[in-house]
């Protein structure tokens, strides 16, 4: 019950982050702005669980859209953010280390960037969405390597550690009684 308790309470910390994040401490280019929040899903992916890390994107960017006037983005924010971060915690919630990191964050970035590059040619049209592609690798180009650095202090401190094992999801496991019943059930025949 506790380690819901855990989850929830840092699911709903990490989307605040990343819509606070994302809606207020950004940059504007050409079409739309790039912002800090991706630091926070890469601290997200290195911390929580991952079905629960691409959620907590997903939302929270989707919020800061929401916020900062960018409605038509929410779509596209909500699965190019939900995506990246479910790649990023494929590759380095179970284990971190400086080669699954970068690789993750590479496929994640640009899965990321090729949303909002196919989006854009949509709703732009592909001279403006091509034209905006150098500005969309500033974000990542920053935020990974920051909150990959801020990930890899935090897998130094023994607490954090034990908290992300703690809140691990795990499959519920069959107890012997389940079993022994499920082995006489296969056992027999049917008339």
């Amino acid at each position: 019950m506790r380690s819901k308790v855990k989850i929830v309470s840092l699911a709903a910390l990490f989307t605040a982050l990343i819509m606070v994040a994302t809606a207020y401490v950004k940059m504007p280019i050409a079409v739309g702005y790039v912002h800090a929040g991706d630091v926070f899903i890469v601290l997200g992916a290195f911390m929580l669980p991952v079905p629960v890390a691409a959620g907590v994107a997903a939302l929270g960017s989707m919020l800061a859209d929401l916020l900062s006037g960018y409605v038509m983005y929410m779509p596209v924010t909500f699965v190019a953010k939900g995506l990246m971060s479910l790649i990023f915690s494929l590759f380095f919630y179970k284990k971190f280390n400086l080669l699954r990191v970068v690789v993750g964050t590479a496929i994640g970035s640009v899965v990321m960037v090729a949303a909002y590059f196919a989006f854009e040619s949509f709703y732009y049209g592909l001279p403006v969405a091509t034209a905006n592609l150098p500005a969309q690798f500033i974000q990542p180009a920053i935020a990974v390597p920051v909150g990959s650095l801020i990930s890899y202090a935090l897998s130094k401190i023994g607490y954090i550690n034990n908290l992300k094992t703690e809140i691990a999801l795990k499959k519920p496991k069959k107890n012997s009684s389940d079993a022994n019943e499920n082995a006489q059930n296969s056992t027999k025949k049917e008339p």
